[in-house]
């Protein structure tokens, strides 16, 4: 008796957890193949389709427990001949959810909307696999031009933000921007971009992540409708007043006044570091967010 008991209490909670599980990845898919009615902002039209989702999930639970498995496994299906033929990947989910995050949360800058696009899961992949943080090369660029700018003392005051900012202060003076081949999206690896100084977006982007990654930094790329630029961690929310002022005694020309430009995810600050910014922190070219593509410590 006590055995059968057990065996249902493993049943219930298998069916509950598979009823909440359920509800993220079937908001995304119903996002994907639902379009918004009209000029429906993306944010509310995608939590029509988590309420959407929620409500499906539990009349589908209450319904029959054999039907929410059965969706379980539809949904799992689904993603599965998605990430065969279709490039979108279960781990393109959690950078969709990452971008959801980033665009939700309180920043003065107000981030538009979080706008799901199919056609970031191939990006996210390629830009995982183009990084070399770790390459010894890498590594040595990133540690001569960290400290090719900006004085001991301001090391010693302002810490290892100090270093991040001479790596942008370097790559940003020095690149050129050269589209890439006809009919192709070419992302060129580090080892490459670090001798040439050139190339598109793309490219500096996953040059500026690796580098600071190579000198122990936290880099991420950001992915948005026409545009690929990294942001850095360089402290907690509370730092911003810290961060804002180091940024004005180093880039005092560059910033003239200007607004220090930033994406709170939790407590993290993280601070745009991309070329079409004069400074750490500069404007964001383009607003939306597709993806925030993260990486491993």
């Amino acid at each position: 008796m006590s055995q059968n008991l057990h065996s249902s209490h493993l049943v219930n909670f298998a069916v509950r957890f598979i009823q909440i599980i359920i509800v993220f990845p079937m908001a995304v898919l119903l996002s994907f193949y639902i379009p918004p009615y009209n000029s429906m902002d993306y944010e509310l039209h995608f939590l029509l389709c988590l309420i959407l989702s929620t409500v499906v999930s539990i009349v589908a639970t209450r319904y029959s427990r054999k039907l929410v498995v059965l969706m379980f496994i539809s949904i799992l299906g689904t993603f599965i001949y998605n990430s065969t033929f279709k490039n979108q990947t279960f781990e393109g989910i959690y950078d969709d959810y990452n971008a959801l995050l980033v665009n939700m949360t309180s920043n003065p800058h107000k981030v538009s909307y979080f706008k799901p696009v199919r056609g970031t899961y191939f990006q996210n992949q390629r830009v995982k696999s183009a990084m070399q943080a770790t390459h010894p090369k890498v590594r040595d660029f990133g540690v001569k031009n960290s400290t090719r700018y900006f004085h001991d003392e301001y090391y010693q005051k302002f810490g290892k933000m100090t270093r991040y900012f001479s790596l942008f202060k370097h790559i940003r003076l020095n690149w050129k921007y050269v589209n890439d081949p006809l009919g192709m999206d070419y992302y060129s690896p580090p080892v490459e971009s670090m001798n040439l100084l050139a190339g598109d977006c793309d490219d500096y982007a996953i040059l500026m992540a690796s580098s600071v990654m190579s000198i122990g930094g936290e880099a991420r790329v950001v992915i948005s409708p026409s545009h690929m630029y990294t942001e850095v961690k360089v402290g907690s929310v509370d730092d911003l007043e810290k961060v804002s002022y180091a940024i004005r005694t180093l880039f005092p020309d560059e910033v003239a006044g200007g607004k220090i430009h930033f994406h709170e995810t939790g407590d993290d600050l993280w601070i745009n570091f991309d070329y079409t910014a004069s400074y750490p922190g500069g404007p964001f070219l383009e607003p939306e967010l597709y993806s925030v593509i993260s990486f491993e410590k």
